[in-house]
């Protein structure tokens, strides 16, 4: 899973990178969902923390290596099949 930890505006403005809360990143075509319970409050999901998925994701292990696929490109390689 590709996972981006938050990075706050201050700290994006050094490293000359762009803000960002946590969020996993479609392996395959790199759209990001955020890993909060709500945006941009509190805790992370429940699906998060159980290393689950996130609704409407899937996750499939390559050799020891987990990729997470948004709903878009999940639809894109089941229909390739």
């Amino acid at each position: 899973m590709s996972y981006r930890a938050g990075i706050t505006g201050t700290v994006a403005a050094v490293l000359r990178v762009e803000p960002t809360e946590p969020c996993i990143v479609c392996d395959d075509c790199g759209l990001r969902r955020t890993v909060y319970s709500q945006r941009g409050i509190g805790a992370p999901a429940a699906w998060f923390l159980d290393r689950k998925a996130a609704p409407g994701w899937s996750v499939w292990h390559k050799d020891g290596v987990r990729l997470d696929w948004c709903p878009a490109c999940k639809a894109r390689r089941k229909e390739a099949k």
